[in-house]
């Protein structure tokens, strides 16, 4: 395919690719010119900004690697074709979990309901983690006939940790390092959503398309 071809059938993405830069390189240049936050606070690393050491956040930024490759395959999946009904709700479901999984990672980057929601917005922790809640049972109810056709424990292991998680946020127990317990039992549950739409996946990648 010669330069030309290429250019008119990649020209949508490339266009893509220039409104989304734009529009972060912009934002980063408002909030320095408006709000007088420094440029290298929104563009370098955050431990080279806080002058922390590298492995400072290990868990939560290999948790962060997880929600992406979720969503990412959540996404995907949802793109494959296939002539079966039954497929097609498997795909809506992946969707929708992609969505909720993307908004899971943005919290869990810029700290949404310990910090933005309650410190900006005056929404308190509690009502924000209720409202997560609420989108979980919410995903669950409108595909529980396609959940339950698929690995479901480990769903299910996700969503009990994710709950454990919670619970060790808001109720703390005495003598024990919270964040061992807190930020541990998320990083398990966060693995377990992986594997579960991995394994979700794999079950689509592998049914025949349309011929």
């Amino acid at each position: 395919m010669n330069m030309t071809s290429q250019f008119h059938s990649t020209r949508s993405k490339i266009l893509m690719i220039i409104v989304i830069s734009s529009v972060l390189i912009s934002i980063v240049v408002f909030q320095q010119k408006f709000n007088d936050i420094p440029i290298s606070h929104m563009t370098r690393d955050i431990t080279a900004i806080a002058e922390v050491p590298f492995y400072t956040g290990f868990l939560s930024q290999l948790g962060i690697f997880f929600w992406v490759a979720t969503a990412t395959l959540c996404f995907f999946s949802s793109k494959f074709s296939s002539n079966n009904i039954a497929q097609t709700k498997l795909k809506k479901f992946l969707f929708y979990a992609g969505l909720l999984t993307v908004l899971l990672c943005i919290d869990d980057i810029f700290l949404l309901h310990e910090t933005v929601f309650p410190k900006y917005f005056g929404v308190p922790q509690k009502l924000v983690i209720l409202i997560y809640g609420f989108l979980f049972i919410s995903l669950l109810v409108k595909f529980y006939t396609v959940i339950l056709k698929t690995n479901f424990i480990l769903l299910g292991m996700a969503l009990f940790f994710f709950g454990l998680s919670v619970f060790f946020d808001l109720f703390p127990i005495p003598g024990v390092n919270p964040y061992l317990l807190d930020d541990g039992a998320k990083i398990i549950g966060i693995i377990s959503w992986f594997f579960y739409f991995y394994s979700n996946a794999v079950s689509l990648a592998k049914t025949p398309k349309k011929a």
